[in-house]
């Protein structure tokens, strides 16, 4: 599969949400129930708007990374976004905030070339479902290890508490 990246722009929030919202479903469905799909759909014109400001206000800082990989087509396949460190106990400077590819463009070097071009070879640390084990082994593959740091998340977010671990790579 041929694909391009690039840096993303306000105008790409729409996209950024569909590709969330898919990738979610074909994620997560074995462990969240169709409310948490339907309140995301419910809540899909916030979520844009949301999207579109972050985008906007983070093209300003050189420290935030926010990266599309596109099809030939021009269809969107995944995104990931990474910045300063949100969590005061990890000794990196480096969040990886979110990647997320579509299960069409699994295996592919999307989820590579995003993680890539977002953290590089830097130190950093992402957040990973305790049960998705495609994730944790990309990561691994990746040198990033399991650091004993897990959070639940809120009920009110996932639709259900759901336990995601911290993966740093130093």
């Amino acid at each position: 599969m041929s694909f391009s990246i690039r840096r993303a722009v306000s105008g790409d929030a729409e996209d950024f949400v569909s590709v969330h919202l898919q990738s979610w479903r074909e994620s997560y469905a074995h462990v969240l129930g169709e409310e948490v799909f339907r309140r995301r759909e419910a809540d899909r014109t916030a979520a844009v708007e949301h999207r579109r400001a972050a985008l906007a206000e983070q093209a300003a800082d050189p420290a935030i990374r926010n990266w599309l990989a596109h099809a030939e087509d021009g269809r969107l396949l995944g995104f990931a976004s990474a910045g300063p460190a949100r969590d005061a106990d990890v000794d990196v400077a480096l969040e990886l905030w979110s990647i997320y590819v579509l299960a069409e463009a699994y295996g592919t070097g999307v989820g590579q070339a995003l993680l890539e071009h977002a953290v590089d070879t830097d130190p950093a640390y992402v957040w990973v479902l305790e049960d998705n084990a495609r994730a944790q082994a990309f990561y691994r593959r990746n040198g990033f290890a399991a650091d004993g740091t897990s959070k639940n998340l809120p009920a009110v977010w996932a639709g259900t508490g759901m336990t995601e671990i911290r993966m740093v790579r130093r």
